[in-house]
């Protein structure tokens, strides 16, 4: 079973002195692109996989990037954001040991989808979702680690992870319970329990800990938001456990998020995890 009043940071991906410093540039007030360039420049294959990702037809202007400076300005410093924090954590939990039966792939499509769907969904659809900057910044973040529980889950303990993966094969029964006799907790609790031990703010801890959780229309915004973009995600193709349906999940999401046609936000978010997800398992 996993304690979590023992659970420490060195029970969770490992993350480079150089990530924390980039992760801390990017969400510096006054940070100066050339700062975050010579940051990027100490990791020649981040460096490479943004510049490739500037030059993909999703962004690609007249003129091939050459430079990360180039990239940088070319994506604009939020989508910049974005990438460093997806790639950097994807390059650190695949270095992971994992049993067979956890899809690292997969994993990694659905919680991109997810951050992906948070970001998009702020920017349409603003007044479903009001919050300050700073909350907007939490919420891309909330969405790609929401399940990163699963992960120490599969490190801590591969050989009842490769059971519970037989149990969503097999179905009918409760997904949360089956974590919890297992692990001795579930996933939601176990990730908002890392997002603590990585220091990352409460309102993102907050979202995670209640995605699976039952909620009022009063909630906080930013919980109602990751509900509604897991849904949109699974309901999209991309889920990781499958007894977590789309069905189940919708359940979740209060009925006035359900009145809006999210159908044009799906597909476009679609082509641009296709693309992150093939630059980070290359």
């Amino acid at each position: 079973m996993i304690n979590l009043d023992k659970l420490s940071d060195r029970d969770l991906p490992p993350l480079k002195p150089m990530v924390i410093r980039l992760w801390q540039l990017l969400n510096a007030p006054n940070t100066r692109l050339q700062d975050i360039v010579e940051a990027m420049s100490a990791e020649p294959v981040l460096c490479a996989r943004i510049m490739a990702i500037s030059n993909s037809p999703m962004y690609r202007g007249l003129d091939e990037i050459t430079s990360p400076q180039k990239a940088l300005v070319r994506l604009g410093l939020n989508e910049v954001k974005g990438i460093v924090y997806y790639l950097t954590l994807a390059d650190s939990v695949t270095k992971n040991a994992f049993p067979p039966s956890f899809s690292i792939r997969r994993f990694w499509t659905h919680s991109l989808s997810t951050a992906l769907l948070s970001k998009k969904l702020i920017q349409y659809y603003p007044s479903l979702f009001p919050m300050s900057p700073e909350e907007q910044d939490g919420t891309y973040l909330a969405g790609l680690l929401h399940d990163i529980g699963y992960v120490v889950m599969a490190t801590l303990m591969p050989g009842e992870f490769t059971v519970m993966t037989k149990i969503w094969e097999e179905g009918g029964r409760d997904p949360m319970d089956v974590e919890e006799k297992l692990f001795g907790v579930s996933h939601p609790l176990l990730s908002a329990k890392a997002l603590k031990l990585w220091k990352f703010p409460k309102n993102v801890q907050l979202a995670v800990y209640a995605h699976h959780r039952a909620v009022a229309q009063d909630s906080p915004p930013s919980i109602m938001l990751i509900k509604l973009a897991d849904y949109l995600a699974t309901k999209a193709g991309y889920h990781f456990n499958p007894m977590f349906t789309a069905d189940m999940k919708g359940l979740g999401v209060p009925l006035f998020l359900l009145e809006n046609d999210y159908q044009p936000v799906v597909e476009e978010v679609a082509l641009k995890v296709e693309t992150l997800v093939n630059q980070a398992f290359a």
